[in-house]
């Protein structure tokens, strides 16, 4: 089961030191932000499913450069934002060189290179990122942590919008039993978005 690391501003600093080559902190940064990378690519660039790892891979490989060499400065974005941007990025130059895509215009590429991103840019890619980290803290609360039997079950029907007594006298429980796993596991899930940082 994947183990969240220390706090994203801890482990940035420690990977952001000149020839840090710690492979632990490497992996945990890699555990705590490829899936979020992945659901953001999968949201925004459905067309891209079948390459969503490989850009995954990309964005990763981009960031531990960029990292290592000191490039991501804290002043012009967030760092969700600047993730967002580059796995953006990616996404866009593999559709460009997809010729039913090579119209898209060339503004929304490198955004993350010299020039600042626009703020509208970054408003979406920042909603979509946060949109990501949650689908993602999900995913993970739901496949990895050992979870009392019957709460996903419950938490399923929840998302599908189903009442609690309607849950309740299907599944054999109570409503308070309902209302229980709903607060437990929206818990769960903020603590897992929020280890995800700015």
């Amino acid at each position: 089961m994947p183990v969240f690391p220390d706090t994203p501003k801890t482990l940035l600093g420690e990977l952001a030191l000149k020839g840090a080559l710690d492979e632990e902190k490497w992996r945990r940064f890699d555990e705590l932000y490829r899936p979020v990378v992945r659901e953001f690519l999968v949201q925004r660039f459905p067309s891209l499913a079948e390459s969503v790892e490989d850009l995954a891979q990309d964005t990763m490989i981009r960031l531990v450069a960029t990292l290592r060499e000191g490039r991501y400065d804290v002043a012009r974005s967030r760092f969700r934002t600047y993730l967002g941007v580059v796995a953006f990025n990616l996404a866009v130059n593999a559709l460009r060189r997809d010729a039913r895509y090579a119209a898209l215009p060339l503004e929304t590429v490198d955004w993350a290179a010299e020039r600042p991103v626009p703020s509208a840019a970054c408003e979406v890619i920042d909603r979509q990122w946060r949109e990501a980290c949650y689908r993602a803290a999900r995913r993970h609360v739901l496949h990895h942590m050992p979870l009392p039997p019957r709460y996903a079950d419950v938490w399923r029907a929840l998302e599908k919008g189903e009442g609690a007594e309607s849950i309740a006298a299907r599944l054999g429980v109570s409503a308070a039993f309902v209302r229980q796993v709903k607060h437990r596991v929206t818990k769960l899930i903020a603590a897992v978005v929020e280890t995800y940082g700015d």
